[in-house]
């Protein structure tokens, strides 16, 4: 497998910072969902800002944000996450993304089985319309979606918001990008851990992005 390697961003307690890219979520981010699923395990639309994810900024900026978690990312080639402090196994994961950010290939998505902050399954889409799912092994990132990203016009570029959908069901693990399935690939190293959020920044930082709507259910 091929490999690739970004730092990652450790957190910090501090407030939330202004937007350095001028240009707010209102116009891109979805009404918060309503309907529950029968199977729902965990959910948060961050209405509450003391709901339990990482503020930090380090880096840029994890907060919450007028009802929505925001990431963003002012330096290059990191990733910054947040997790919800959960101990799952299979789940089937949703999350809307609204960028807002000026990085041309900003790259944002759902952590699921997260071990510890090296340990983990990534699954990322990219502001210029590129996917791919990772494992994290030892804090180096090993494609497991063909050798490297591929592209889908499923996925929303540039200032946009797309519903991500991520299934972690048994060695199953499944992308899906607003109703469109990107790629299904299998792994078998991480069976439970913790589900989450995360963003990237390659050579150009100013990725912004804000989640909403974050649910997990039992597949």
């Amino acid at each position: 497998m091929k490999s690739f390697h970004r730092l990652l961003l450790v957190i910090g307690l501090v407030p939330l910072l202004i937007l350095a890219s001028g240009c707010g979520y209102e116009n891109v981010m979805p009404q918060d969902a309503s309907a529950k699923p029968p199977s729902l395990l965990f959910e948060d639309n961050f209405d509450d800002p003391g709901s339990g994810w990482e503020v930090s900024t380090q880096g840029g900026v994890k907060d919450y944000y007028k009802g929505t978690y925001h990431i963003r990312i002012d330096e290059k080639n990191i990733f910054s996450w947040s997790v919800a402090q959960q101990s799952l196994g299979d789940v089937q994961i949703e999350v809307d993304l609204a960028y807002t950010g000026s990085a041309p290939s900003a790259e944002m998505g759902i952590i699921c089985r997260m071990q510890n902050s090296h340990d983990f399954y990534m699954f990322t889409i990219r502001s210029d319309g590129y996917y791919a799912v990772f494992k994290m092994y030892q804090g180096n990132e090993y494609f497991l979606s063909a050798d490297g990203y591929q592209f889908s016009d499923a996925i929303q570029t540039g200032v946009s918001t797309n519903h991500l959908t991520v299934l972690c069901a048994g060695e199953r693990l499944v992308l899906s990008a607003n109703g469109v399935m990107l790629t299904a690939v299998e792994d078998s190293s991480y069976a439970v851990g913790d589900v989450g959020v995360v963003a990237g920044a390659f050579n150009e930082p100013d990725v912004n992005v804000f989640f909403d709507n974050f649910s997990v259910s039992q597949p």
